[in-house]
């Protein structure tokens, strides 16, 4: 195969508790993630020019080392053995940057998926997966889609029921919070939510979409809102668009709403739109695969 096209799907969080600091610094962390339909589209391309070569629409998105798909690249051939005669990677870029929806992981995850199937499949699932967690505590997930509960700084992964038949509203507004602006407004923010996964899980088990809702949770969600007023905007016009409950994605900017059917989802997004340019309508999705060219 000498050229793979794939898609790198988005994901949001159900649940995310952030507790204390770890001895290694990073924060402990509890959350359900669910894969979404919106998608980044990839294409890779073995190419006669040595080397990685990206190309992006966005003119703003690295396309050097910088850029977490060239680190996918780089650390597969080393990986697998593989000498690199030279790859293209191109992406069309679909979801938010900056929208705590793990746009730039899941573009790696594809990478490393493309490049896997592209070279006869070399390297195992776990070496895959051990391979993606040395870019970002979200690759491991973005790797297999689904729905999934994550502890440790997102590592740990074990699987979840996936979210019963609904329709999302995503709406990212006009800021970006990074994720070590996020982590530090959580350090010092008093009375910080720290919302439970159980109840979640259950309510997925059920297939209770009124249950989903009321479980929904984020940690980030007061402190970014705070310093982030426009975050609380949108979700407050999710909400009173119809959605039966509306939550942050990850660290923001991104907020989902949820709603029962397509055409309450269609009307929600149209009026959002209007405020907000980067405004989708998604449905949940389960695993992954790649097509062919």
């Amino acid at each position: 195969m000498r050229v793979l096209t794939g898609n790198a799907y988005a994901k949001i969080n159900l649940t995310l508790d952030v507790a204390g600091v770890r001895s290694d610094g990073y924060h402990e962390l509890e959350t359900i993630m669910h894969t979404v339909s919106l998608c980044d589209r990839i294409v890779v391309r073995r190419s006669l020019q040595k080397g990685i070569t990206l190309g992006c629409n966005l003119p703003y998105v690295p396309r050097d080392g910088r850029n977490l798909a060239v680190q996918a690249a780089e650390v597969f051939f080393a990986a697998a053995g593989i000498e690199n005669t030279g790859i293209e990677i191109h992406m069309k870029k679909n979801i938010p940057v900056g929208a705590g929806m793990a746009g730039g992981s899941t573009d790696a995850a594809a990478v490393l998926r493309m490049l896997n199937r592209m070279y006869g499949n070399p390297l195992p699932r776990r070496r895959l997966s051990d391979l993606a967690l040395s870019l970002g505590a979200d690759v491991p997930f973005c790797l297999e889609g689904g729905a999934a509960l994550a502890r440790g700084v997102g590592e740990r992964l074990s699987p979840a029921p996936c979210l019963p038949g609904c329709w999302l509203v995503i709406c990212k507004p006009p800021v970006s919070v990074s994720t070590k602006r996020a982590y530090a407004l959580i350090d010092r923010y008093a009375g910080l939510a720290h919302p439970p996964a159980a109840p979640m899980l259950e309510a997925l088990e059920r297939k209770d979409l009124r249950g989903v809702c009321a479980a929904l949770g984020n940690s980030f969600q007061a402190p970014v809102e705070a310093e982030r007023p426009v975050v609380g905007e949108v979700r407050r016009a999710l909400l009173e668009s119809g959605a039966m409950g509306a939550l942050m994605s990850g660290s923001g900017s991104a907020v989902f709403g949820i709603f029962r059917c397509e055409r309450h989802a269609l009307r929600a997004a149209e009026t959002l739109k209007k405020r907000f340019r980067e405004t989708f309508v998604a449905r949940p999705i389960g695993q992954i695969g790649e097509s062919c060219e």
